[in-house]
C-alpha cells in the first residue's frame, strides 16, 4: 500500500455539508495556520471553549464533520473551535508531538500555535479563559497530551481519544481532570503500547508508545487521584473513575474491549477502525467537561 493510501484511509472521509463557520487566520512561526470557530458568542458573553484536534492526514474540516460537535455547541451554548495542523500534502495535516511523522510535521511549533489560537479566542472570540477545554482524535489526542503536559495552567479539562502518550518527562504544572477513551482492539494506537501494529503507522514512529495503564497511573499521579477506582461496567464498555482528592483532579478511563481505531458515534472508514462504543464519545466529553473549571 502506498503511503497516501495510508494516510487517506487513516483519517480521510467524505465530509457532508455543514452550516457556516468563521475560519481564523493566525502567522506563527512565519507560517500561516488556521481554525474553524463555531457558535463564538456576542459582545461582550464569554462561552466555555472546546478545542476539538484532527487527527494524523485529516484536517479542521474532516474533524468537524467526523464529531458532531457544532449542533451540541448550540444547544448546550459554548464555542467549538476546530484548530488545523500543519500541511504536509494537499489537504493533509497534522501535529508535532516530537515522537510521530516528524517527517511529515518537521520542527512546526504546535504549542505556539495552540497558544495563540487561544489568546485570540479569549481577546477577539469571546472565550472564557476560566473554561478552555481540548479534546483530539488519534494524532490530534497525541496533541491533546503533549499540551496538556506543558500548559496545564490554561485548560480546564482534557479529553484524549484513541491516543497514546509518548514520553512522561515532562509533568504538567497542575492537576487535570482527564478523560482517555480508547478501544481494546486498537490496532494502529494498541492500549498495550509498543510500536502501531500498522506498519505504516509503525514506520512512522520514532518513539513506542506507552501502555493505557502506564498513562493512567502517569495521570494519577500527576492528579493526585485516589488511588482505588470506582469502575462500571455497560455491554463491552469499562468506565474506570478514580475520583480527586484535595486539591488534586479526576482521571477517567473509558475502554471497549469491541472497539478499535475510530471516533466513538462516527461511521466507521474501514473495518478495522471500528469507533470505541456506540455512543457518542461528544457528548460524552461536553459532559465531562462542564464539570470543571480553573480556579
Amino acid at each position: 500500500m502506498a503511503k497516501l493510501g495510508f494516510f487517506s484511509l487513516l483519517l480521510g472521509i467524505l465530509i457532508p455539508s455543514l452550516s457556516c463557520a468563521d475560519e481564523l487566520r493566525l502567522t506563527v512561526g512565519g507560517i500561516e495556520r488556521t481554525a474553524l470557530v463555531v457558535n463564538a458568542p456576542p459582545e461582550p458573553e464569554r462561552r466555555p471553549l472546546v478545542l476539538v484536534l484532527h487527527g494524523g492526514a485529516g484536517s479542521a474540516a474532516t474533524q468537524r464533520s467526523r464529531t458532531g460537535f457544532d449542533a451540541l455547541a448550540q444547544r448546550e451554548g459554548f464555542m467549538v473551535v476546530y484548530p488545523q495542523g500543519s500541511e504536509f500534502r494537499p489537504g493533509m495535516h497534522a501535529w508535532n508531538t516530537g515522537y510521530l511523522m516528524r517527517r511529515q510535521v518537521g520542527a512546526v511549533d504546535d504549542v505556539a500555535f495552540l497558544d495563540t489560537l487561544i489568546d485570540r479566542l479569549i481577546e477577539k472570540y469571546g472565550a472564557d479563559p476560566k473554561r478552555v477545554y481540548m479534546t483530539g482524535g488519534s494524532n490530534g489526542g497525541m496533541m491533546t497530551l503533549v499540551y496538556a503536559t506543558r500548559r496545564a495552567e490554561r485548560l480546564a479539562g482534557i479529553a484524549p481519544v484513541i491516543a497514546a502518550m509518548f514520553s512522561f518527562d515532562l509533568r504538567p504544572a497542575r492537576p487535570i481532570p482527564i478523560l482517555l477513551i480508547n478501544g481494546a482492539l486498537d490496532q494502529e494506537v494498541p492500549i498495550e503500547g509498543g510500536m502501531s501494529r500498522n506498519p505504516l503507522v509503525r514506520s512512522a514512529q520514532t518513539a513506542p508508545y506507552r501502555s493505557l495503564e502506564d498513562t493512567v497511573n502517569f495521570w494519577l499521579g500527576v492528579n493526585r487521584s485516589n488511588r482505588e477506582p470506582e469502575v462500571r461496567v455497560e455491554g463491552s464498555v469499562t468506565t474506570r473513575i478514580w475520583s480527586t482528592t484535595p486539591g488534586g483532579a479526576v482521571t477517567v478511563s473509558v475502554v471497549d474491549a469491541e472497539a478499535g481505531h475510530g471516533w466513538p458515534g462516527a461511521n466507521p472508514t474501514r473495518r478495522v477502525s471500528t469507533p470505541v462504543s456506540e455512543k457518542s464519545a461528544t457528548e460524552l466529553i461536553w459532559g465531562f467537561f462542564r464539570q470543571w473549571s480553573l480556579p
